[in-house]
């Protein structure tokens, strides 16, 4: 059991993230705070029971925020911890809000998105509350975020997108079930394999070839902001310019009035997680390292980074062959699709950013190359490179804490985490075939 404390100014909002948390964490109890009626939290509460807060950074006062209260409130002994609520799209505000000692931050426009489960998992994850006791099941399907702090699985484009699409299909209104049943030409609906409040991931057959795909969904009817579009299309404008074995396939796009779909490979086998969690070898890791490395440098060589390199976006082929998936958070190196990205924010998923991508700074593909050097270190050890109890300590280690050395028996492997591991990137391997090099120098040791 653990009690959430939600203060905000707005009952429906209230009510509305009150409903969400329960609805997926049973034995969660939460407790609405209403700013404007009530006043700061006082600090002779018994705040030992209380497992965490939900602070809205607007709090609907004039002369107040949500910063200001997290500054006192964070003064009260037994404090647990608080998690800022934000419309704020600017990095200042959620920087503050770290370095006055917030735990995490959540942005409120994500409420119906795919991803707020996997957002409050980390939260829970990162202040040390028991999740596997107190969390149900995520309806959402596994690998749809797999932690990320951000919205990284919004589905990503480009302008005046809607100019080229082919055929659009037919929705069909939602049963008594209350499940949407989506009729798309050519492909015949097996399953629905996640679910989110604008989108829906399906496993279909393509009927033409009789093909099993995965089929992106994303609901535009009443969508007020495009962008979550525009990131669904650029998934599809950037993936489908590769054709590499160890890129995950997109195979069509297409769009109606009331929803857009892209048709990707479907990959059964599983992600990387379950075989890290089993433990591998280090010929295995090697082997790994190699595949990741020769589709970074794919993508790499089409000016592309995928910033958010991870565990739960390398995928199984049937033929045992990693694939690189989930290209929601990429961006052009040439900054071309600078404004249809995150509005500025800082993207990835904490343990697996570099120091550069940490403090807001431009990125390149030197820092694709770190979180691979992170994953690296995860496969051969079993154990994250850095841990933290909130993403503000998390982060300052990636930009502060030594390199971990290596156990003696893995010490060969040392000049390749240290090659790919450097807090200056001019220090690291600079390109991909660098890298490679050095995977062929150990090997032949």
């Amino acid at each position: 059991m653990f009690n959430i404390l939600v203060v905000d100014d707005s009952s429906d909002y209230r009510a509305l993230l009150k409903q969400l948390i329960v609805s997926n964490y049973p034995n969660a109890q939460v407790e609405e705070y209403d700013p404007d009626m009530e006043g700061i939290p006082k600090k002779s509460r018994n705040w030992k029971e209380v497992s965490m807060v939900l602070l809205d950074y607007d709090l609907g006062l004039e002369n107040e925020n949500g910063l200001d209260w997290l500054q006192i409130m964070m003064t009260y002994p037994d404090m647990p911890p608080i998690v800022i609520l934000t419309t704020e799209t600017s990095t200042t505000t959620t920087v503050r809000a770290l370095k006055l000692g917030a735990a995490n931050y959540l942005l409120k426009t994500d409420i119906n998105s795919d991803n707020i489960v996997s957002k409050f998992t980390e939260s829970f994850e990162l202040v040390g509350l028991n999740q596997e006791s107190s969390m149900s099941t995520s309806k959402h399907g596994d690998n749809l975020n797999d932690g990320a702090m951000f919205d990284l699985t919004a589905m990503p484009a480009l302008e005046n997108i809607l100019t080229e699409e082919t055929q659009a299909p037919d929705f069909v209104d939602i049963s008594d079930d209350n499940e949407p049943h989506i009729i798309i030409p050519g492909y015949s609906i097996l399953k629905e394999i996640a679910k989110g409040g604008m989108s829906t991931v399906l496993l279909a057959k393509r009927l033409e070839d009789n093909l099993d795909v995965v089929l992106k969904v994303l609901f535009t009817k009443g969508l007020e902001d495009s962008s979550g579009l525009k990131r669904f299309i650029q998934e599809y404008d950037l993936i489908s310019a590769m054709n590499h074995p160890h890129i995950i396939r997109i195979y069509e796009r297409a769009f109606a009035s009331e929803f857009a779909y892209i048709a990707l490979e479907y990959l059964p086998q599983g992600d990387l997680s379950k075989r890290i969690l089993d433990g591998i070898s280090t010929e295995t890791a090697m082997s790994y390292l190699r595949q990741i490395a020769l589709g970074l440098g794919a993508i790499h060589k089409l000016n592309i980074i995928h910033r958010d390199l991870k565990p739960g976006n390398i995928l199984f082929h049937d033929d045992g062959r990693l694939i690189i998936t989930d290209f929601g958070a990429a961006k052009i190196i040439s900054d071309k699709m600078k404004e249809i990205t995150m509005n500025n924010m800082v993207v990835g998923t904490p343990y697996y950013m570099s120091p550069e991508q940490c403090s807001g700074m431009k990125l390149d593909r030197r820092s694709d190359i770190y979180s691979l050097g992170v994953l690296f270190y995860l496969m051969l050890t079993g154990k994250k490179l850095f841990t933290a109890n909130s993403i503000s300590m998390l982060i300052q280690a990636h930009i502060n804490d030594p390199i971990p050395e290596l156990p003696a028996e893995l010490s060969k492997y040392q000049p390749l985490i240290e090659g790919m591991l450097a807090k200056d990137p001019d220090e690291r391997f600079q390109i991909v075939d660098e890298l490679i090099a050095g995977i062929d120098w150990i090997e032949q040791s």
